[in-house]
């Protein structure tokens, strides 16, 4: 072909583009690592900080460690299953009909979600053995990821020379050799591909197994999604890291092993080669160490851990920190393990699992207490004295009390010459597009509060105006965290924000540009309670006298961040004291918030 050197040109540039298109996020995230709260600037003693805490904190470094087990044992046993399959579908006479079938099954999972397929498996393997343990992760990974592997496997195994196994069988060998002695070898290469493609994805998939993961089982990506509730980007960035360099070193392994594997399949050197590798050793020993491995994996982790009490909690940072203080010096320190979620995953959690959840403890929204209880009759009456202020079942006692309310930055209000609203209808004047932030009520409450303010000052159909409104204004900040809009406020992405009373009232006390407004619909609560899960024999009794720690001598704590008074002998402080005080006219259940959710889903 004639050269044109402009052609040339054009498309490496094109080349360029594309490659560096593809490698931004990542390079964002590198950035952004080597920052502290993405402004002091990129330093590498600022990066050094991040990792040194990411690999101190035996949390985080855990859920690395579960990941590289899984992801290992997923391939290492994936693997051998598709071959298997891919053997009896290509290299064997079986009958038509169980080809057909694992044909079947491998274009089935390839058309399921991951995130239905963990929910099947949540609702299937709840109340078994199998429940939050390692094993389900794997089996889980296995099925989701299968039709790739067994293609990959069935397609190499069927352009290999069909008349092997026939000559075999005419010097003497049996099936069973020929693939040991002739097949295998020839597919080394195909299987360390289907080896680094489930390895790989099992590192990085989180939508099949954020239903199954327990406190004891956290992978990687679960535990990235629970920070992200929170807002740690730092440990996210840190951990996405450690999850790429992982699967980048994994994937040159193999590339190398498959390599040199390729360059050695020749008919030349194939004795001598099976010599070398003596495959019946290799796979007894591969098969011997993923069943040992995979039976200590079911139950989750070993040792005294089991004696531990497993708290689950929707609970913000502070209220975590603040239980946990009381723990520790109270006694029980090392005693317990604390697993936060979203309210809503939590919710889910309770209701679909019942009394066979994992946690001995919960730390939950009221409402969503009452509802679990209401629907499995899965909590504890408190045999502690709850001297509550307002009446409370007897199987909870209310740890916080969260109200709402309008946050603003004031040098963002005057730069760019806003009103200070006084309501949450002022929210949706078209004077603050692009200048507002909410809570979606699908994946946190916080929102919620907002709602029923909307709802009880206009009723269905105006709320829904109003909150059409909102969204409008909001575009792109409608957050997931019930701490998010406060966080743009503070950082002067947005003037205005929804958000929670007490934060705004801290940032306030501390001398950030921050304000806030008592809405004239109302400062509606919301209140978080402690109950014990009934598990029959299985209770741990440390459990209620956890939960009794927790309200006796945690309260002083968590009084200082939510400073509503709970409790007969507490006073809210009169500058915490919000201004119009509101309760819902309707009791507050999962239906309600689901009738609210529709409803929010109706305005976007």
């Amino acid at each position: 072909m004639r050269k044109n050197r402009e052609i040339k040109m054009i498309f490496i540039l094109l080349a360029v583009f594309f490659t560096l298109f593809l490698a931004l996020p990542m390079i964002m995230v590198l950035g952004q690592s080597f920052t502290v709260d993405g402004q002091n600037g990129i330093t590498f003693s600022n990066y050094a900080e991040h990792v040194r805490a990411v690999f101190e904190d035996n949390t985080l470094f855990g859920v690395y460690t579960n990941s590289l087990m899984v992801a290992v044992i997923t391939a290492l046993a994936g693997t051998l299953l598709s071959y298997g399959a891919a053997l009896v579908t290509a290299r064997s006479t079986v009958s038509g009909k169980i080809k057909s079938a694992i044909e079947s099954i491998a274009f089935v999972t390839n058309t399921i979600p991951g995130m239905v397929i963990g929910l099947a498996y949540l609702f299937a393997f709840t109340g078994t053995s199998l429940q939050n343990t390692f094993a389900i992760l794997i089996i889980c990974n296995i099925v989701h990821f299968f039709s790739t592997p067994y293609l990959m496997m069935k397609n190499s195994l069927s352009k290999m020379n069909a008349s092997w196994e026939t000559t075999a069988m005419l010097m003497g060998d049996n099936w069973i050799k020929t693939i040991m002695r002739v097949v295998t070898p020839n597919a080394i290469s195909t299987l360390l591909e289907v080896f680094s493609y489930y390895f790989v994805n099992a590192m990085v998939t989180v939508s099949a197994v954020i239903f199954l993961a327990g406190a004891r089982t956290m992978v990687i990506t679960t535990k990235i999604k629970e920070l992200q509730y929170f807002n740690k980007y730092n440990e996210i960035f840190v951990l996405s890291l450690l999850i790429l360099l992982t699967n980048l070193i994994g994937r040159e392994l193999f590339r190398k092993l498959a390599e040199a594997s390729r360059r050695k399949e020749n008919r030349t050197n194939m004795n001598k080669k099976i010599k070398k590798m003596n495959f019946k050793k290799v796979a007894a020993f591969t098969l011997a160490a993923a069943v040992t491995v995979t039976g200590v994996s079911l139950t989750g982790c070993g040792g005294s851990s089991e004696d531990q009490v497993i708290i689950y909690s929707n609970a913000d940072d502070e209220a975590v920190e603040a239980m946990k203080n009381a723990l520790d010096s109270n006694g029980y320190e090392g005693q317990y393990m604390f697993q936060t979620f979203g309210t809503s995953e939590l919710g889910g959690k309770l209701l679909a699992e019942g009394k066979d959840i994992e946690a001995d403890l919960v730390t939950m929204s009221t409402f969503y207490t009452e509802s679990a209880q209401e629907q499995n009759s899965m909590f504890l009456d408190l045999d502690f004295d709850a001297d509550t202020i307002d009446e409370f079942p007897a199987y909870c006692a209310p740890i916080t009390s969260q109200e709402g309310t309008i946050i603003v930055n004031t040098e963002m209000l005057e730069e760019h010459d806003l009103p200070m609203p006084e309501s949450l209808k002022d929210l949706a004047d078209p004077v603050y597009k692009g200048y507002v932030s909410v809570t979606d009520i699908a994946s946190s409450s916080t929102a919620w509060l907002l709602i029923q303010a909307l709802v009880s000052e206009y009723g269905q159909d105006g709320a829904k105006e109003v909150l059409t409104g909102i969204y409008e204004n909001a575009g792109d900040h409608i957050e997931d965290s019930g701490s998010a809009p406060l966080k743009k406020v503070r950082a002067g992405e947005v003037a205005v924000g929804f958000g929670l009373r007490q934060q705004a009232v801290a940032d306030k006390e501390d001398g950030l540009p921050i304000d806030f407004v008592d809405p004239a619909e109302g400062n509606f609560s919301l209140t978080e309670s402690v109950a014990v899960v009934d598990k029959g024999d299985k209770t741990n009794e440390k459990a209620m006298k956890m939960a009794q720690c927790i309200i006796e001598n945690g309260r002083e704590e968590l009084q200082s961040y939510y400073p509503n008074a709970l409790y007969n002998g507490e006073e809210t402080d009169a500058a915490n004291q919000s201004a119009n005080p509101k309760v819902f006219p309707e009791k507050l259940t999962v239906d309600l918030l689901e009738k609210h959710q529709q409803l929010s889903e109706e305005c976007k």
